[in-house]
């Protein structure tokens, strides 16, 4: 007579009260998403200090290239679109009294569309920020196509910039990302996973 196969692996189900951090590596993860990044936070302050010093240049504002003069704007729109989407990006995105469960269906919840909306913001903000750092004394020999294209360009670096910070994000988005890799039980190089179930 055959013997019995084995039993399938047990499925381990967490109670609805285990909120906490399991282990020491979430617990050391949960830590470090629980503060904000004040260096990061520093360095984009830094940035917007440094693109408004270079875009209220005299020599870039009063150049002969119309070329030079774009890159006031651009470095304005680019700074600006980098803290307003890296700065939600440094917040606290973990508590060591409450870290959330993925559902069972794996992290469902996508951080594109607040991705994408605070790249609008910055892309409509940054016209303005890239305005008022200029300011209304503009040079005669600008053209009205000119001025209006300092308006595009700021916007439309404000929206890139915006999106910047995810190529290089700050430790708090790092640790969230990883903790929600070890709570879906995924390597730290998963992605998206396709599989199937069948039953008689």
């Amino acid at each position: 007579m055959d013997a019995l196969p084995p039993d399938p692996p047990a499925h381990y189900s967490y109670a609805p009260g285990d909120i906490y951090p399991r282990g020491d590596r979430e617990r050391e993860l949960c830590f470090r998403a629980s503060r904000p990044d004040w260096l990061y936070l520093g360095a984009l302050a830094a940035l917007d200090v440094g693109a408004v010093f270079y875009g209220t240049n005299g020599d870039l504002k009063y150049s002969d290239s119309i070329v030079y003069r774009f890159t006031g704007p651009i470095a304005i729109g680019l700074a600006w679109g980098a803290t307003i989407g890296g700065g939600w990006l440094a917040l606290p995105k973990c508590d060591m009294r409450w870290v959330g469960e993925p559902a069972a269906e794996g992290d469902v919840g996508s951080s594109v569309p607040l991705a994408l909306s605070l790249a609008l913001l910055a892309g409509a903000t940054a016209p303005v920020i890239n305005a008022t750092a200029i300011g209304y004394a503009l040079p005669d020999n600008w053209s009205t196509l000119e001025r209006e294209m300092h308006v595009v360009a700021a916007g439309l670096a404000g929206f890139g910039g915006a999106l910047l910070p995810y190529l290089l994000p700050p430790r708090t988005w790092r640790a969230q990302r990883e903790l929600m890799r070890i709570r879906l039980g995924t390597t730290a190089a998963g992605g998206p996973m396709l599989g199937y179930t069948f039953e008689f």
